[in-house]
């Protein structure tokens, strides 16, 4: 009885990693991704709540002031062609984001002397990318349905801020600090990079993509800006 309990522990511990089951138990799928790193069911999920993400993300109040913008300024857009250029730019960005920051973190595994694959950091990289991809079909589905802005699990969501402030306080999200700190435990089980190095890693991640929405938000705030001004010297 004890031998069956033992070999069925094993096969479990050799099986390949449950895309389904990283919700609950992220760190038994990290110990399967360094056998069994899956690439093309994860990569095929993401894909598709992509396309639905970016598809709802048309009728939120941010996609149909865009829309309206356009039509104003003479632009004819059908809104079926612009939910599936949509959906296939977004698909095609995640494919191009993934490889790169997979090659990121392959290159952050080695250089903290961790043994890994880049197979490997672009399967932990599906996985996390997983989390924070509900995070954003969840986000832009509140927004279309309640007419809001698609940052409801920010920090921005309750404080409101513009510009700079604004993009900073929208980094701070429940799904993207979830996934910050998936990514440092799955550097740790999956390449065996030290658990300060793998810290300190999504510390700097986390001020480069604050820094970088912080910026953007200056830069939205600017335009905006500009574009009303613009607006009121011609008389509008």
């Amino acid at each position: 009885m004890s031998t069956e309990v033992n070999v069925s522990s094993e096969v479990q511990e050799k099986g390949k990693p449950s895309i389904f089951g990283f919700i609950t138990s992220p760190v038994v799928q990290f110990e399967k991704m360094k056998s069994s790193p899956v690439i093309w069911g994860p990569l095929f999920l993401i894909l598709i709540l992509t396309a639905a993400t970016t598809i709802l993300a048309v009728y939120t109040p941010q996609g149909q002031e865009a829309l309206q913008q356009q039509k104003e300024a003479g632009i004819e857009v059908n809104s079926t062609f612009s939910m599936i250029g949509g959906a296939i730019g977004g698909v095609i960005a995640v494919v191009a984001t993934l490889a790169f920051t997979s090659l990121i973190l392959f290159l952050i595994a080695k250089l903290g002397t961790g043994k890994t694959t880049y197979r490997q950091m672009f399967s932990l990289n599906l996985f996390v990318t997983f989390i924070t991809t509900i995070g954003q079909l969840i986000n832009t589905g509140v927004a279309a349905l309640a007419h809001t802005s698609a940052n409801v699990t920010s920090l921005n969501g309750m404080v409101g801020a513009k510009g700079a402030m604004g993009g900073v306080f929208t980094s701070i999200e429940i799904f993207s600090i979830w996934g910050l700190i998936l990514t440092a435990v799955g550097l740790q089980k999956v390449a065996n990079v030290s658990k300060a190095a793998s810290i300190i890693t999504v510390i700097i991640l986390f001020i480069l993509g604050a820094a970088i929405s912080g910026v953007g938000g200056a830069a939205i705030s600017g335009v905006g800006g500009a574009a009303s001004e613009a607006l009121k010297g011609a008389g509008l």
